[in-house]
């Protein structure tokens, strides 16, 4: 969809105020942030100020961004040269957020996951299950009472699913607005289940923000009352056991094993082989093959 296109239609539903200027009408695929890794070609981002002049710089399918007066400068000359388009705002998060929600709601941009389910040969799926249309589930994948796997998941083959899980849950982003209510931000990506994977009961697997899928290895065990948020990748053989909750885009690599009651702040990765202790709070990356326990985690022996 052209960047000039979507402008207007917000500015007429007066949910978008920002200077446009001087700027190519260029087409967009996609959206995501600066720092991150893009399957897309051309997709809008946003720069609140100077620091992500680097990130900006390396990823080159930035072809339109949303930025600060004070940070026009900085990177007009940027997104001049690789023919893309500038678009300056007093409050560039918002509304790349408000661009995004129009996208959600009033056009065809993002993919809607509307094909009826396809389930693959020998899956035992509860009665009392819930299979929502755009989902693909492998052969033998058991699915318990209750549980609801949402639109945009994939399940692959023998793979066992407790009582009351999500898989595929809504993500959790808010964005503060001055003298208003936070914004809840619609998630509009995947969710990947690898094979031979265990998921127990009330447990939440959540889709991911904008392109790509949160995504769990092949023969990962995970337990009972876990959370896992938007954006995550974990690796092979990882086990997670009760009560761990994992923010969002975090890395759990190969073998890591995470104890109860384990809390992992976003963005942090724990090292292949790595183990974490009862109760932690990890607030920094894990050494791959270390062991790490306490309030803020350290590294024993």
């Amino acid at each position: 969809m052209k960047i000039k296109t979507i402008i207007n239609k917000c500015r007429e539903r007066e949910i978008l105020h920002v200077s446009l200027k001087e700027y190519e009408d260029i087409e967009i695929d996609g959206l995501n942030f600066c720092d991150r890794k893009t399957e897309k070609k051309s997709i809008l981002a946003f720069a609140v100020n100077t620091k992500y002049i680097n990130a900006v710089k390396e990823n080159i399918f930035i072809k339109a961004l949303i930025v600060s007066k004070e940070a026009e400068s900085s990177y007009r000359q940027m997104l001049k040269e690789r023919g893309g388009c500038l678009i300056v705002s007093e409050q560039p998060e918002i509304d790349f957020y408000r661009i995004h929600e129009f996208l959600c709601s009033e056009t065809a941009f993002y993919e809607k996951y509307n094909f009826p389910p396809k389930i693959g040969k020998n899956c035992k799926i509860d009665s009392a299950a819930v299979i929502e249309n755009g989902v693909i589930l492998g052969d033998k994948v058991t699915i318990g009472p209750s549980t609801v796997v949402r639109s945009g998941s994939v399940i692959d083959s023998n793979t066992v699913i407790g009582c009351n899980t999500v898989i595929g849950s809504e993500g959790f982003q808010l964005i503060k607005c001055e003298q208003s209510s936070p914004m809840h931000v619609t998630h509009v990506g995947k969710c990947h289940i690898s094979s031979n994977v265990y998921i127990g009961d009330n447990t939440c697997i959540c889709n991911s923000l904008f392109e790509g899928e949160t995504y769990i290895g092949a023969g990962t065990k995970i337990d009972n009352l876990v959370y896992i948020a938007h954006n995550l990748f974990v690796g092979k053989n990882v086990v997670i056991t009760a009560q761990v909750a994992l923010c969002g885009s975090c890395v759990v690599e190969d073998g890591v094993w995470i104890a109860p009651n384990v809390s992992v702040l976003n963005k942090v990765t724990l090292g292949k082989g790595s183990k974490v202790g009862l109760g932690s709070v990890v607030t920094k990356d894990v050494e791959p093959g270390s062991v790490v326990y306490g309030n803020p985690a350290k590294k024993h022996r």
